[in-house]
């Protein structure tokens, strides 16, 4: 891959000549083979006006992560404490860009998307609560749908955490995942169902809802404008 007509300015010191390819440099230049976003190697946020074009969507994309974020850790109470809040949010949460709308959505926290680093994971199963929930999710007037609280996929719980920015599990459920998502679906416990995979007796549903059956997402209400906890 040949270098661009106006490299950015490289730490290095590179030259190039034109039709030169990257391989054939004395040395690689930082830049071009670092992130597009920002320099691996100094850590600034790249700044160039031929890559404008390029860098203002994702900056905007950035921003709005950073600031759902930090709503976030506000909302959990763990901002109190925090000498930088903006990096103790950006450490603690995984956000993922829709496949279908193309924004930023909360995926759950950062030690649970080991499974999205799985080059065999498909990019199109990362679809926000909005667009996943097929016209069930209401859009709460003051809060918007960042922070619609789902009852748990395989239980009548409440759920406290997403996952692989595709699953709800409520805590007992989230202790022993794999249990549950290698199960076929017609193994699961229907309603009234208990945490991983147990049948309840009887036939009232712990949540006292509606809803579809074990193993499908369902959207429960705004969780800022309710308090929800785990049975």
């Amino acid at each position: 891959m040949a270098c661009p007509e106006q490299c950015p300015p490289c730490p290095r010191n590179c030259r190039r000549s034109r039709g030169t390819t990257r391989e054939k440099l004395p040395q690689e230049c930082s830049i071009c083979m670092s992130d597009i976003a920002s320099l691996q190697i100094i850590q600034v946020e790249m700044q160039n006006p031929v890559l404008d074009d390029l860098l203002d969507p994702i900056r905007e994309l950035k921003r709005d992560v950073e600031q759902k974020a930090i709503t976030r850790l506000q909302y959990e109470g763990l901002h109190k404490g925090q000498p930088d809040p903006k990096a103790a949010a950006m450490e603690k949460y995984a956000y993922y860009q829709c496949h279908k709308c193309k924004k930023a959505y909360f995926g759950g926290g950062e030690q649970c998307q080991e499974r999205i680093l799985d080059d065999k994971y498909n990019p199109a199963d990362l679809v926000c609560p909005s667009c996943s929930s097929q016209g069930r999710i209401q859009n709460c007037p003051k809060h918007g749908t960042e922070y619609i609280s789902f009852k748990c996929r395989y239980c009548c719980s409440f759920a406290v955490y997403y996952c692989f920015g595709t699953t709800h599990f409520c805590r007992t459920c989230h202790d022993n995942p794999n249990l549950l998502t290698s199960m076929e679906k017609h193994r699961l416990p229907h309603c009234p169902a208990g945490p991983q995979g147990k049948q309840l007796p009887g036939n009232i549903c712990p949540l006292q809802i509606d809803h579809p059956p074990t193993g499908e997402e369902f959207p429960l209400g705004c969780g800022l404008c309710q308090n929800l906890n785990s049975f």
